[in-house]
């Protein structure tokens, strides 16, 4: 009692009360120096050996400070809230202004505390690092009791206008979770590093904002950050959470950003030295590798020695390494807004989930299909256009308290789509005022959120597994910090989403019996309205449709199909949601190539005269293009005519055809023909004309007078075969007496 007595009064200085103006959440924590948590080991309250805190001191103040020390903070003292033991206290406690009194500074030890040996002038940044030994976290934390616990460093000093004194003139807050060590049960816990992003086209189909994306790429980027920080795992299980269409993206930028043209497909080639990932290569490395198979490229936009394509080239290095060698999750192709398609453009999952990518492909990497949105929300008409099977990532706010309980059911099923449901919290990380979602604050959040996981489970019943998925702004400095302070701990089994899924009892038992209905979840209408607007799906589907017209036409020799499909599905990503110019992007490509399906068109004659109801005619085929192409003619008329060509046709490069066109009327008269160019589909390319045809009654009056005739021929013929067969057996009639007159004497008169 002495003992702790003594902590109370010369040990442990109390931090201030808040004052009026300090408000829970509030952002403008303006404290003169700005203490961070680069690293914390261990993670927990250990039982055994102490603690060492490292992190920086920045001046952000306009003053020089001096004498600058700190202290750690634990949330122990008599009038401290009890350590934390569910998500709800969890959630509270990182919306807590950073001014809120949460614990008390400890200052009876010299060792656990740091002096700043130098004056930090005005943006001046110091590093520091100090340990607290288990004697000292004995002293402050006596009798620990399982769950979390509050731990921060206050820094002090001296300026001129403020003085010293014993208030912090800095703060930074993390959570400290503690478990007895006789505690059995563990927690799966899967962590999540997604790689999605942004990918535009222009009508040309290179991509834009080249800057950006050598941003993006770096280690400090959104792509170059999560891949950094999920490739310092070392042997710890990560799940890589992948838009198929970024490696693409990414090779098409190491290829100088070319621009697409109608190309053959190149012939399988023997793999190139980029067959090392850590090697050095041009654009036709490894990053070309993924285009083995492809062509429809045209001239490169960027210098090879450009930052952009360096960048990219060392992003496809790292991530052909990463990618082979971890747990690999497929979004849909594009990473299209499934929510906003769901009424719009219905089948456009089926289009996404079925087109492959070309890198990953020649990377050799395959997946687990998953689907899921950046924030987490999915509505009930997009799940329920989920008919593969592939696993639900669903954000935990989706499942309101009062239908599901105050624990989402994670491990339930729609159908037999796998529901997992992933940690909202954990991803907003800690409570500040340092970064939230700095590596540590996450790895601390997660852990806290691992042990009242197990607090929640009652008896045998096996604690709720954790999923939790990386913010993309991630920075990978301290990755290290995060994968090692997972390493260790009795309570906590790192595994990848895919054996999640199946540890997780999901495909198994009682989990069959927790179908999720999806009208059960919360969609909110704020998310309904920043879906991507119907217009871009509309110029989408267009895309698409033109796309396949021209894949048709050309043939199996080509791939410009698949490359403009993948254009359209990256087109209705959730990363265009608020971008003006994603319809109109879309629309400037779909020009593209109505312009190539222009190239092919029909002339046929002002009109047609046959010389009675059947005939022929010929059209004239124009192909201006420079591949051959394949086309059909098709007709449409009344149905009083039958109108037939000689269908496929097959056209040069750059030719012409005459195309004989077969008429078959009915009746006389005029009858209008529409004759359209399709492709073997009977998707019509885009060019199509209009004639008469006029049939005529010459031929019939023809045939009419000659079949009269002939029959007046057959009746004469037979009258006399009959008259002569009737004579046949008759005698032949005696002469006929000739007249006196006519009688010629036999003899001369005599003389």
């Amino acid at each position: 009692m002495a003992t702790l007595l003594l902590l109370a009064t010369a040990g442990l200085t109390a931090a201030p009360a808040p004052s009026a103006s300090a408000t829970p959440g509030n952002k403008a924590y303006d404290a003169p120096l700005e203490v961070t948590i680069d690293d914390l080991t261990p993670g927990v309250l250990p039982a055994k050996g102490p603690i060492t805190v490292r992190g920086t001191v920045t001046n952000v103040d306009l003053e020089t400070w001096t004498h600058v020390r700190l202290y750690p903070m634990f949330g122990v003292c008599s009038t401290c809230a009890p350590p934390m033991t569910t998500e709800a206290e969890l959630a509270a406690a990182t919306k807590t202004d950073p001014e809120t009194f949460v614990g008390e500074r400890y200052t009876q030890s010299n060792t656990a505390r740091y002096d700043v040996p130098q004056d930090l002038g005005p943006g001046e940044t110091v590093s520091y690092s100090f340990t607290i030994p288990q004697a000292a976290l004995r002293e402050a934390v006596p009798s620990p009791q399982a769950g979390v616990y509050w731990f921060g460093v206050h820094a002090l000093g001296a300026s001129p206008s403020a003085g010293d004194d014993q208030n912090a003139d800095g703060r930074a807050r993390t959570f400290l979770p503690y478990l007895p060590a006789s505690t059995d049960a563990s927690v799966d816990a899967a962590v999540v590093v997604p790689l999605r992003a942004r990918i535009a086209h222009a009508a040309d189909g290179e991509l834009g904002r080249t800057v950006a994306w050598e941003q993006a790429l770096s280690t400090a980027g959104t792509l170059g950050g999560p891949l950094s920080f999920g490739g310092a795992r070392g042997s710890a299980p990560v799940t890589w959470l992948l838009d198929p269409a970024l490696p693409d993206a990414v090779t098409q930028l190491a290829q100088g950003n070319p621009t697409r043209e109608i190309a053959p497909v190149k012939p399988d080639e023997e793999p190139s030295s980029s067959e090392d990932p850590s090697s050095g290569e041009s654009p036709s490395g490894d990053a070309g590798e993924g285009g083995d198979d492809a062509a429809d490229v045209g001239s490169a936009t960027l210098d090879p020695d450009s930052p952009v394509v360096g960048a990219a080239e060392s992003w496809l290095r790292q991530a052909r390494a990463a990618l082979s060698g971890g747990s690999v999750a497929l979004l849909p192709y594009g990473d299209p807004d499934l929510s906003g398609a769901a009424t719009t453009l219905p089948d456009l999952y089926a289009t996404a989930r079925e087109h492959s990518s070309t890198t990953l492909a020649a990377w050799e990497v395959e997946g687990t299909p998953v689907v899921g949105s950046p924030n987490g929300y999915l509505d009930a008409t997009a799940i329920r256009r989920v008919d593969d099977g592939a696993v639900l990532l669903l954000g935990d706010q989706m499942f309101p308290e009062e239908t599901f309980s105050p624990q989402a059911p994670v491990g339930g099923l729609v159908g037999n789509r796998p529901v997992v449901v992933t940690s909202s919290g954990v991803a907003r990380g800690g409570p500040g005022p340092d970064p939230a979602q700095a590596p540590v604050a996450l790895r601390q959040r997660l852990l806290s959120e691992a042990v009242v996981r197990i607090l929640a489970a009652r008896g045998d019943e096996r604690p709720e597994p954790l999923t939790v998925v990386i913010p993309d702004t991630i920075d990978a400095a301290g990755a290290r910090a995060f994968w090692t302070g997972l390493e260790g701990i009795s309570w906590l089994r790192l595994v990848d989403l895919p054996s999640l899924v199946t540890s997780g009892g999901i495909d198994a038992g009682t989990a069959r019996d927790r179908q999720v209905d999806p009208d059960d979840l919360s969609y909110p209408d704020g998310q309904r309205e920043a879906e991507v607007p119907p217009t871009v799906f509309a110029e989408a589907g267009a895309l698409i449709r033109s796309a396949r017209t021209l894949q048709s036409i050309l043939g199996k020799d080509f791939s410009i199909g698949d490359t403009l499909v993948g254009e359209a599905l990256a087109g209705t990503s959730y990363d265009v949601r608020d971008d003006a110019d994603a319809g109109p992007r879309l629309a400037r490509s779909r020009e593209w190539v109505d312009e190539r399906l222009g190239g092919v068109s029909l002339d046929a004659p002002q009109g047609v005269t046959l010389s009675s109801t059947s005939g022929s005619f010929n059209i004239a085929v124009r192909n201006t293009l420079d591949q051959p192409v394949t086309v059909r003619i098709e007709a449409s008329t009344d149905r009083k005519a039958t109108i037939k060509a000689a269908n496929p046709i097959v056209l040069p490069a750059n030719s012409r055809a005459s195309i004989p066109i077969s008429a078959d009327m009915k009746g006389p008269g005029v009858h209008n023909v529409r004759l359209r160019l399709t492709d073997a589909d009977g998707n019509p390319i885009g060019t199509e004309d209009e004639l008469p045809i006029r049939s005529g009654q010459v031929g019939v009056v023809i045939w009419v007078i000659m079949g009269t005739g002939a029959g007046i021929l057959f009746l004469a013929i037979g009258i006399r075969l009959v008259r002569r067969f009737r004579r046949r057996g008759e005698p032949d009639p005696e002469p006929t007496p000739q007249s006196p007159a006519e009688t010629v004497p036999d003899t001369e008169p005599a003389g």
